[in-house]
C-alpha cells in the first residue's frame, strides 16, 4: 500500500541540496495560482526517513509563499543521495497522460485510493520506454506516483503511471478535478514549473571521460568502431600529415593508426589506467610533451580529430576552450575533424514506441542549454547535444570554412577549414583552461606550458 500522509506540516519538509531544478519569478506566480485554484493535487515525494524532498520542491516553495501550514507527501525509502537524484530527473520526464485509463473508485476534490481491480485500461501505451522506466522505479520503490481523473474518472495526469500500476497489481492514488475546470487545470500542468539546472550536482570535468562514446577497443575488436575515423579520418589522411587528436579516449584509434605508421599525436586529460578506474597521468603528461615536441620539430598540424568532445564538455566555457585548441593547433591550410551527438537523435529515441537494444538510460532531461544530466556508478557527469544548425553556428566562431559531412540520426559530422585568427589573450586564456584542467584535490599538473608556448608562437605566426 502507497504510504501517503495527506497532511504533512510543511516545516517538517526539508529540501534537497542537489535539487536539479530552477524556477522563474513567473513560472511560480504560475505555480501559486495553480495551487490557489485546484489545490496540491500532486504530493511531494519524500524520503521516508529524512523528509527530504526527492521530487516536488517547487511546489513546496510555491505552498510557502501562500501560506500552507501543511503539504500531502508520499515517502519512499531511498538508500542514498545518488539514488534520490536520479528518480528526481526520471520522476520529471516520465509524466506523461497518452493512454486511456478509466478509475472505478475516485473522488472529486479530495485524494482517494484505487485499487488495480477498480483500474480500466482503454488504450495501450504509445511510449513502452517510458513505460519501461516507470516499471524499473515502481520495483525499486513501490507505490509512489499519483494521477489525477475528471469526474468521470478518466485519468487526465499520469496516465502511464496507472498502467503499469495495473500491469503490477498496485493500485494508484488519485485526485479528482471538477469536469468544468478541467481545461483550465490541463493548462496548468502544461506549464513547466522547473527548468533542469545541474550546477549543484557536483559535476567535475575529469569524471567527463564517461560521456565519451566507446570505440575501437584495444584488443582490436571492431564492435565498437568509430564512425568519424573509419569514414572520414582514414581515407583522407596521409602517413606524411601530422595528425592530433584532441579528446582521444583510451587512445585505441592513436595507437591503430601509431601501429600502421601514422604521425598522430594525442591529447586525453581524462585518460585512464587500462583495467582500472584511475587517471592514468604519467601517459596525460607524455602525450602532453610529445605533442609538444613535434609543434616544436615540425609546426602545427594538417589534421586535428574531435570525436564527440563537444558532447563531453561540462559547460560552455569548457566547449570554448576545447574549439580554441583545435583552432590553435592547426595550420593554416590544416582541417579539423569532428562530430558530436545529435539532438534529434536524442528526441527521436526518448519516443521510440520499441524497446531495442541500449534504449535503457536514453530518457535525459535537458537543461535550456541542452546539457543533460547521467551517472555511473557514484559519478556524476553531463552530455551535451546538438541541431546540425547549432553545431554549425558553434563551429564558425572558431573556422571560416565549416560543412556537414553528413548528419545521422545519432551524430552529426563535419569537417572545418581555415582557422579563424583569435587573440593571443583568449588563446592564452583558454589554452591553460583546457590544457591544464583540475585533477581531484585540485591537484594540476602543469606540464602544458612548453606546449602552451610552442602553440602560441606558432599560432602567432600562422597567417604572416
Amino acid at each position: 500500500m502507497i504510504d501517503f500522509v495527506e497532511q504533512m506540516p510543511i516545516d517538517s519538509i526539508t529540501g534537497a541540496q542537489y535539487n536539479p531544478r530552477k524556477i522563474t519569478s513567473d513560472a511560480l506566480e504560475k505555480l501559486q495560482y495553480s495551487i490557489k485554484k485546484f489545490g496540491v493535487v500532486k504530493p511531494l515525494i519524500i524520503n521516508a526517513t529524512s523528509n527530504i524532498i526527492v521530487a516536488g520542491h517547487q511546489r513546496k516553495k510555491a505552498a510557502l509563499s501562500l501560506g500552507l501550514k501543511y503539504l500531502p507527501c508520499v515517502r519512499i525509502n531511498s538508500p542514498n543521495v545518488r539514488d534520490e537524484i536520479w528518480f528526481n530527473l526520471m520522476h520529471n520526464s516520465i509524466e506523461t497522460s497518452k493512454t486511456l485509463i478509466q478509475l472505478e473508485d475516485f473522488s472529486v476534490g479530495k485524494y482517494c485510493y484505487c485499487p488495480p481491480s477498480k483500474i480500466r485500461i482503454n488504450s495501450e501505451p504509445g511510449n513502452v520506454f517510458i513505460c519501461s522506466e516507470i516499471v524499473k522505479l515502481i520495483s525499486r520503490y513501490g507505490e509512489w506516483g499519483s494521477v489525477v481523473t475528471d469526474a468521470n474518472g478518466q485519468v487526465i495526469l499520469n496516465a502511464e503511471y496507472a498502467y503499469c500500476a495495473k500491469k503490477l497489481g498496485y493500485g494508484v492514488l488519485t485526485y479528482g478535478i471538477p469536469n468544468e475546470y478541467v481545461s483550465e487545470f490541463l493548462q496548468c500542468m502544461s506549464i513547466e514549473y522547473g527548468k533542469y539546472n545541474f550546477d549543484n550536482l557536483g559535476v567535475k570535468t575529469y569524471h567527463q571521460f564517461l560521456a565519451q562514446p566507446k570505440r575501437l577497443s584495444t584488443d582490436g575488436r571492431q564492435a565498437n568502431s568509430s564512425i568519424l575515423y573509419r569514414k572520414y579520418v582514414i581515407p583522407i589522411v596521409k602517413k606524411t600529415d601530422s595528425i592530433i587528436d584532441i579528446g582521444a579516449g583510451r587512445m585505441a584509434y592513436v595507437k591503430l593508426l601509431k601501429s600502421q605508421g601514422f604521425n598522430i599525436h594525442a591529447y586525453e586529460p581524462s585518460l585512464m589506467m587500462k583495467g582500472a578506474n584511475k587517471l592514468d597521468m604519467k601517459n596525460i603528461i607524455a602525450n602532453i610533451l610529445h605533442a609538444e615536441h613535434e609543434v616544436k620539430e615540425h609546426g602545427l598540424f594538417d589534421y586535428c580529430v574531435l570525436e564527440a568532445v563537444i558532447n563531453s564538455v561540462v559547460d560552455d566555457e569548457f566547449e570554448k576552450a576545447v574549439l580554441i585548441t583545435c583552432n590553435a593547433v592547426l595550420k593554416a591550410t590544416g582541417s579539423l575533424i569532428t562530430c558530436t551527438r545529435n539532438l534529434d537523435g536524442l528526441k527521436r529515441d526518448c519516443g521510440r514506441t520499441k524497446l531495442t537494444s541500449g534504449a535503457s538510460g536514453l530518457l535525459y532531461c535537458l537543461d535550456e542549454n541542452n546539457y543533460a544530466f547521467t551517472m555511473m556508478g557514484d559519478i556524476v557527469f553531463k552530455q551535451k547535444f546538438h541541431t546540425s544548425e547549432s553545431y554549425v553556428a558553434l563551429l564558425e566562431k572558431y573556422f571560416d570554412d565549416v560543412k556537414i559531412l553528413s548528419c545521422k540520426a545519432n551524430y552529426i559530422y563535419c569537417l572545418c577549414k581555415q582557422p579563424k585568427q583569435l587573440s593571443i589573450e583568449e588563446y592564452e586564456e583558454y589554452l591553460e583552461k583546457e590544457l591544464n584542467i583540475e585533477y581531484p584535490g585540485g591537484f594540476k599538473h602543469n606540464k602544458h606550458k612548453g606546449l602552451m608556448n610552442a602553440l602560441l608562437t606558432q599560432v602567432a605566426a600562422r597567417y604572416s
